[in-house]
C-alpha cells in the first residue's frame, strides 16, 4: 500500500473539527479501514483479551501462564 498522509480534503471530510485530540483516532480508524479493504478483511472490534480469551477456551491454558 503507498503512504498515506491526510491532506486537507481528508481532514475536511472526516474529521468534525471539534476535538484536536481525536485527530489521530480518525486517521488511525482510516488506515485500518483502508488496510481492511486491500486485504479484503472483516473489520474487528475484538480486543487483545478477547481474543486471549477464546485461545483459551479452544486451546486451553498453556503451562508457561501459571
Amino acid at each position: 500500500m503507498p503512504v498515506f498522509a491526510p491532506n486537507e480534503y481528508f481532514w475536511k471530510n472526516h474529521w468534525d473539527g471539534k476535538d484536536e485530540s481525536k485527530k489521530w483516532s480518525v486517521f488511525a480508524e482510516a488506515v485500518r479501514e483502508a488496510m481492511a479493504d486491500c486485504g479484503n478483511k472483516k473489520l474487528s472490534n475484538s480486543t487483545l483479551q478477547d481474543k486471549q480469551e477464546y485461545k483459551e477456551l479452544i486451546w486451553g491454558k498453556s503451562k508457561k501462564d501459571d
